[in-house]
C-alpha cells in the first residue's frame, strides 16, 4: 500500500495547505492509499509526531510499500535525519517519492541522490562526534565534570564557578560504603572476591544498582575521583608516566580527580598510562590519599589473592599442579570414621577426566613443610630492604620532581630554531646548575633511605594460614606435584 505524509507548521494564508499536499501525492499514488498528517508541528522535531511515528510503526509491520511526500522538507528539514529515517525505510523495503522534486528512490537517479545525501549525513555525524569531543575535554581541563552518571559515592551536582553555572560532583550516600571497600582491599591478605562476597551478603546496592562483581569493585578502585588530590598522588601518576594538567601547587590535599583516557579511546581499561590524562575536579575529595595509594600498589603489582572461604583444607590449594597433566590439584578433608581422625589428601582433576594416572604418594603435610622450609630459605637470603613511606615520596622526591620539570623546559627552548647565542648561554648555565642540584638531591636522598628502619624480618612458620597463602601466592607461580617429589616454579 502506498501512503502519504503531510505536514504543516503553522495554519496561515500563504502556508502549503495540508489540502494541497494531499492533492499533489494522490496524483502518483497507486490505489487508495493510507493518510498520515501531524498539523503544527516544526519539521526539526522527529520525535514528537504522532502520525509520523504511526507511519514507521506501520512500515515495520509490512504495511507499507511506498512512502510519498509533496516535498522532502514536509518529512524532515534534516539531512541526517532523513538518512537515519531512509536506512530505517530501505530495511523493511520501503521506496520513497517526493512528488514535487521527481525524488523517487525506486529509480537508478533517486539512488544516487541517496548515497549522495547519505555522504553529506556521514560528514554531519562526524561534525557533532567533534564538538561533542571538543565539548567533553573542555570542561575536563576547567575542572568541571564532563558529564554522564556519577561515579560510584559520588552524585551529579550543579555549583556556581566564575559566576556560573557548572557541572560537578557532590558526596553521595554510598561513599561510606566506598571508604570501606577501600579499607578492606588495603589488607594484604583480601581479595576482590572477598570484598564482592561481603557486599553481596550486606546486601549493600552495586553501582547503578547491578550485582557486584570482582570488575566494577577493581574499577572502584582505581577511580581517583574521591582521592584527596596532593603531592602523593601527584607523583603516582608522573611515575606512571600519566599527563598531568594541574601544576603540583595545585595539588593541596582538598579536591578529587578525573583520568580520562585520549580523545576516541572505546576502551577504558586496554589504555596505557601515556595514554591518559589526569586533572584535578571541581567537587570535594574524600578518601585520604594514603589509603588510596595502598591500594593502587596493591593493584599495580598484581597481588592475586586467593579466597580464604573457599581453600580452608590448605594454603598451597590454587598453587597446586599436576606434572603430568598439567591440570589442578584438589586437597579434600575427611574425618575418618574408625577414629574420628582429620585425614586430609590430594586428588588430580585430571582423575575426572580419566586421563591422568598420576598416583600421589606424597602427603600434603610433607608438601606444606617442604615448601616452607624453601620459603624461609629465601627470607635467610635476602636482604631486607629499608621501608619507603607510604606516600612514596617526601621533600626531596618533591624537589626532584620540579627540577625535572624546569630542565625539560629548558630543553624545549633549545629545541627553537631561533634561539639566539646569548640565550642558549643562559640556557645551558641553568641546565649545568639544575643538573648538579639534582646530583646533590639524589644524594642526599639515597642516605635519607640508608637511614630509615628496615622491616621485621618474616618468620613464615609464624604465620597463620591466610598469611601464608598471602605470602606464598607472592613469590611461587606454581607447585608441581609428582608420585614423590615436587618442583617449585617461582614468580619471576
Amino acid at each position: 500500500m502506498d501512503a502519504i505524509y503531510a505536514r504543516q507548521s503553522i495554519e496561515k494564508k500563504d502556508s502549503l495547505s495540508i489540502e494541497t499536499q494531499l492533492n499533489f501525492a494522490r496524483s502518483v499514488a497507486v490505489g487508495e492509499p493510507g493518510i498520515y498528517i501531524d498539523r503544527g508541528i516544526s519539521g526539526k522535531d522527529v520525535i514528537h509526531r504522532p502520525e509520523f511515528n504511526r507511519l514507521l510503526g506501520d512500515i515495520k509491520n509490512g504495511v507499507i510499500s511506498r512512502v510519498l511526500v509533496y516535498k522532502l522538507d514536509r518529512f524532515t528539514r534534516s539531512l541526517l535525519d532523513f538518512a537515519n529515517i531512509w536506512e530505517y525505510m530501505n530495511k523493511f523495503g520501503v521506496e520513497f517519492v517526493s512528488v514535487t522534486e521527481n525524488f523517487d528512490t525506486s529509480t537508478p537517479i533517486g539512488k544516487a541522490m541517496i548515497f549522495i545525501m547519505a555522504v553529506f549525513a556521514q560528514l554531519e555525524r562526524e561534525q557533532i562526534s567533534k564538538r561533542v569531543y571538543d565539548n567533553y575535554y573542555d570542561r575536563i581541563e576547567l575542572g568541571r565534570w564532563p558529564g554522564g552518571p556519577a561515579p560510584y559515592g559520588y552524585s551529579n551536582a550543579i555549583i556556581v564557578q566564575d559566576n556560573k553555572k557548572v557541572s560537578s560532583l557532590k558526596v553521595g550516600e554510598s561513599i561510606n560504603v566506598l571508604e570501606e571497600i577501600m579499607k578492606m582491599y588495603s589488607y594484604p591478605t583480601t581479595s576482590l572476591g572477598d570484598i564482592r562476597r561481603i557486599l553481596t551478603h550486606k546486601k549493600c546496592p552495586g553501582p547503578n544498582s547491578k550485582n557486584w562483581s570482582s570488575t566494577a569493585i577493581a574499577r572502584i578502585l582505581r577511580n581517583p575521583v574521591s582521592v584527596k588530590c596532593d603531592h602523593a598522588v601527584y607523583t603516582y601518576f608522573k611515575k606512571l608516566g600519566v599527563s598531568i594538567l594541574n601544576p603540583l601547587e595545585e595539588f593541596d590535599g582538598k579536591q578529587g580527580g578525573m583520568l580520562i583516557g585520549k580523545q576516541g579511546a572505546t576502551n577504558r581499561d586496554t589504555l596505557k598510562p601515556q595514554e591518559t590524562t589526569f586533572a584535578i575536579g571541581n567537587w570535594p575529595g574524600f578518601i585520604d590519599s594514603e589509603l588510596w595509594l595502598k591500594c593502587q600498589q596493591k593493584l599495580d603489582t598484581n597481588q592475586q589473592v586467593v579466597s580464604n572461604d573457599g581453600p580452608r583444607t590448605s594454603w598451597l590449594t590454587g598453587l597446586l599442579k599436576c606434572g603430568v597433566c598439567g591440570r589442578a590439584v584438589m586437597v579434600r578433608r575427611y574425618k575418618r570414621k574408625t577414629d574420628g581422625e582429620t585425614i586430609r589428601n590430594m586428588r588430580c582433576r585430571g582423575k575426572e577426566y580419566f586421563d591422568c594416572d598420576l598416583a600421589l604418594e606424597m602427603k600434603i603435610d610433607d608438601i606444606e613443610q617442604s615448601v616452607e622450609k624453601e620459603l624461609e630459605a629465601l627470607f635467610d637470603r635476602c636482604k631486607p630492604t629499608p621501608m619507603e613511606t607510604v606516600h612514596g615520596t617526601n621533600e626531596i622526591e618533591l624537589e626532584l620532581i620540579r627540577i625535572d620539570e624546569a630542565i625539560t623546559n629548558l630543553l624545549q627552548v633549545l629545541k627553537t630554531k631561533t634561539v639566539s647565542a646569548l640565550t642558549m648561554e643562559y640556557v645551558n648555565k641553568e641546565l649545568k646548575e639544575l643538573t648538579e642540584k639534582k646530583n646533590k638531591l639524589m644524594d642526599q636522598k639515597a642516605k635519607v633511605i640508608q637511614e630509615l628502619v628496615t622491616p621485621q624480618k618474616i618468620i613464615f612458620s609464624e604465620l597463620n594460614k591466610d598469611d601464608k597463602r598471602a605470602v606464598a601466592f607472592s613469590y611461587i607461580e606454581a607447585v608441581i606435584t609428582y608420585n614423590d617429589y615436587i618442583k617449585l616454579v617461582w614468580k619471576k
